[in-house]
């Protein structure tokens, strides 16, 4: 027998069907992420956003700014890493304002629904801002779940 996530197996057939079922998991994640993230705009970016998924299999818990810095490599002394809490950061992002045009309203509700999304796939969520000393700013919005920390990443151009 072979013991999985404290629940014994009892062939090594059902225990590969368990991590297939677990990799089809994770990539189910990083499909629903990238579709809810397609045409997202980040707010004050002065070039189109692209969004790529990120993973760090084993980290089982949000990292501190200190370890996500060795992870990503993100090591720059003109400013380095800084943490923000995921929902105010989301909050403000989804937030629509009367003053907005379509396109702003658009990706408004567009952030709200991927916020909404991360909450339902992940059990521990942060945002990690890079600081680069450049105008290039890469941010990472990650989560917990039981593959290890992963989300999606962007770039924005800040001068």
């Amino acid at each position: 027998m072979t013991r999985w996530k404290g629940v014994f197996i009892g062939s090594p057939t059902l225990l590969a069907g368990l991590l297939l079922d677990t990799a089809a998991t994770a990539q189910d994640t990083e499909s629903r992420l990238l579709k809810a993230s397609e045409g997202l705009q980040m707010p004050g970016s002065e070039a189109d956003s692209a969004w790529w998924f990120v993973s760090y299999p084993g980290e089982n818990e949000l990292p501190s700014v200190e370890r996500f810095s060795d992870l990503t490599g993100c090591d720059s002394p003109e400013g380095g890493v800084s943490r923000q809490d995921f929902d105010a950061t989301f909050d403000r992002l989804g937030d629509v304002q009367p003053w907005m045009d379509e396109g702003q309203r658009r990706t408004a509700r567009g952030f709200a629904r991927l916020q909404r999304l991360f909450h339902r796939r992940y059990d521990a969520l942060a945002v990690y801002r890079c600081e680069t000393g450049i105008a290039e700013v890469p941010i990472y919005f990650v989560g917990i779940d039981e593959d290890g920390l992963s989300g999606l990443m962007t770039v924005n151009i800040e001068t």
